[in-house]
């Protein structure tokens, strides 16, 4: 996408946007698709809010990692862990070929997840509502 990557808002936009398509793959119950923009959504808000702390940008889709650097600025998001390393399961076993077999989401999980995920971006920039 086009914007600045050291630019917290930039980020915050792209986070808002693939929350709208999880909720969007959430009501067309495409539980997979659902997950995987949750999981953009989260890296980009938390990429955003830690920019905005002058953290140096990394390439990484571990949100667990990223929920760790935040609380060395200070934020504390650890209730968001679980939620983070489900999503960072799901999100690699749709983006990449393997054998092991598929966690499929069901969507009680997707739902709580999208919940988390909601919690996570109002957190980190209270400018995006569910």
């Amino acid at each position: 996408m086009k914007g600045n990557p050291q630019n917290p808002s930039d980020w915050y936009k792209i986070a808002d946007l693939d929350l709208r398509r999880a909720t969007k793959a959430l009501a067309e119950n495409d539980l997979s698709a659902c997950c995987l923009w949750l999981q953009q959504a989260a890296e980009k808000a938390l990429k955003g809010w830690l920019i905005g702390h002058n953290w140096q940008l990394i390439k990484t889709h571990d949100l667990e990692r990223m929920i760790h650097e935040a609380a060395g600025y200070g934020q504390d998001l650890t209730w968001c862990i679980p939620t983070a390393v489900h999503l960072r399961q799901l999100y690699f076993t749709e983006r990449y070929v393997d054998d092991s077999p598929d966690p499929e989401p069901d969507y009680p999980q997707c739902h709580a997840m999208h919940q988390d995920i909601q919690r996570l971006l109002a957190t980190l920039n209270p400018t995006i509502l569910p």
